[in-house]
């Protein structure tokens, strides 16, 4: 990656993490979420780094490999699927009390559409932080792929119930509830994902969910729950 083009991701890093990782998340927890740098970096400055905090790590001068996370994460973003999970399943297994590294796990899966991989990291994240809205999130929509539309959708629930601002989790509570054949819990969840941002009723606005995670088939079903509330949105 050239100079120009490493600066110009750094600088979309930010909201990449905050939509990549399914909410609404303020810019400053975002960055710490990925322990990002202040500074632009190459990729090898990344792995070095990393490499530098796992050789702290078994010497005993630091227990977190945030570096890592930010290294497996940067992979993805350069589109370096298979190298970003290796990375990150490396770290979630040397540092296995962080779910950090779980959670960028969780995202890469579901971009990559191996959604059982998805749904046993989130549950992984969630077991290690109970309040872990993220892991929620992307874990209903790991569920929703697998065809498992009640799980998915108390998944849902709790991701709304932990992150009661964004209308993300509203909406993927409404499309789990549609496809569980439970209209009008689908309909009241999506009216109140429209109550926290009115843009939710414009169909093509829509499209904006795949940077929050949903696949092409979510987006749809969500479309579908939209269109069924006629004029009462």
């Amino acid at each position: 990656m050239g100079a120009n083009a490493t600066i110009l991701s750094l600088r979309r890093n930010a909201k990449l993490a905050q939509t990549a990782l399914g909410r609404y998340l303020p810019a400053g927890l975002a960055l710490l979420l990925l322990a990002l740098p202040a500074t632009a970096q190459s990729l090898a400055e990344r792995e070095r780094n990393c490499t530098v905090q796992k050789r702290g790590l078994t010497a005993g001068r630091n227990r977190h490999l945030n570096a890592c996370t930010n290294y497996g994460w940067t992979l993805h973003l350069a589109g370096r699927e298979g190298e970003a999970i290796a990375v990150l399943a490396e770290t979630a297994r040397l540092v296995p009390n962080d779910e950090k590294p779980l959670n960028a796990l969780g995202v890469i899966y579901l971009f990559t559409e191996a959604y059982p991989q998805a749904v046993a990291v989130n549950r992984q994240a969630i077991r290690l932080k109970a309040d872990n809205e993220i892991a929620y999130y992307n874990l209903s929509l790991g569920l929703w792929e697998l065809g498992r539309y009640e799980e998915a959708a108390r998944a849902a629930r709790e991701a709304a119930r932990l992150d009661p601002r964004n209308p993300h989790p509203k909406v993927a509570v409404a499309i789990a509830e549609a496809r569980a054949g439970r209209f009008e819990l689908a309909r009241q969840a999506y009216r109140e994902a429209i109550g926290l941002d009115r843009r939710y009723r414009r169909p093509a606005y829509l499209e904006q969910l795949r940077r929050s995670d949903f696949s092409v088939r979510q987006v749809t079903a969500a479309r579908a729950v939209l269109k069924s509330l006629g004029n009462s949105g």
